[in-house]
């Protein structure tokens, strides 16, 4: 999947200066990958309030992974990354535990229209406003706590 975006990216690169050479209207070369600079951070944390180590923080961009790092061992983190501020694209992060018995956090950062209007990602999922610098503390807990916590935000039927 990631050679195929850089398979896009080259030929998008290549073709834009052959048609702009060719006097056929484009965007302006410098527009097509212009980024935001931005960060993300926050602490993860178990049920017990302590920090959970080495949890990966997974950022995507259209379900292209952007950037990632893993969390301290006091459970910070921190993500330096550049977004397209103006695109309509989803942005989300994913908190993996190394532990198998916790489940996996997904925050949405941004919601492509398209994915709006599909309902591609549940209303249930925690979501922050995209901004250049934001922070975001996430709690990880294991299935049946998860399964509470849903069925209180009336995400469970049943």
């Amino acid at each position: 999947m990631r050679s195929l975006r850089f398979a896009i990216l080259a030929i998008l690169v290549a073709t834009v200066p052959g048609a702009m050479a060719r006097g056929q209207a484009t965007a302006p070369a410098r527009g097509i990958l212009e980024r935001t600079p931005g960060s993300l951070s926050g602490r993860v944390t178990g049920t017990d309030g302590k920090g959970l180590a080495g949890v990966a923080v997974k950022l995507f961009e259209e379900g292209f992974l952007l950037a990632e790092t893993a969390t301290a061992g006091d459970g910070s983190y921190r993500l330096e990354v550049g977004y397209l501020a103006d695109s309509d694209w989803t942005l989300m992060v994913w908190f993996v535990p190394p532990d198998a018995d916790l489940v996996p956090e997904i925050v949405i950062l941004r919601e492509s229209l398209k994915s709006q209007e599909l309902g591609l990602w549940s209303g249930c999922l925690p979501r922050i406003d995209l901004q250049p610098v934001m922070s975001f503390d996430a709690l990880l807990v294991d299935e049946e706590q998860k399964l509470e916590q849903m069925s209180r935000m009336d995400c469970v039927k049943g």
